[in-house]
């Protein structure tokens, strides 16, 4: 794989080609999402590149009524947690879910990647 730039830059590169990446340490094998230039557990620079599958378990979740003003007309919408199956936990944008009597602890998730505006991000969807 290309060597590039543990950057937002590079980040995003990679979800405009539909891949989620994150960095792994090889000092200690810690995984960061967003990916991190220097690994936040043992301070080690010696990073790889990895491709996740953005598959995990949402550990914590709410649903907001009041939204902010660039949410406005979306509400309610709910945001959680997901703990992927590689080890970051990571938050996001639950998509398909307005009730919290839709949505449990410990259900299985996966990121998808959503256009908005002119950019991308993650977003999830329960499996």
């Amino acid at each position: 794989m290309e060597e590039k730039p543990f950057t937002t830059s590079s980040y995003r590169e990679f979800l405009e080609s539909g891949k989620i990446m994150a960095n792994r340490c090889r000092s200690c094998g810690n995984v960061h999402l967003p990916p991190r230039p220097i690994c936040p557990r043992c301070g080690g620079r010696s990073l790889e590149w990895m491709e996740i599958r953005g598959r995990g378990t949402l550990q914590a979740f709410t649903v907001i009524h009041v939204p902010p003003t660039r949410l406005k007309g979306r509400q309610p919408y709910a945001t959680g947690i997901v703990k992927l199956e590689e080890g970051p936990s990571i938050s996001g944008l639950i998509l398909d879910v307005k009730r919290g009597e839709d949505i449990d602890i410990g259900v299985e998730a996966e990121a998808i990647i959503v256009r908005e505006g002119d950019g991308l991000k993650l977003c999830f969807r329960l499996v």
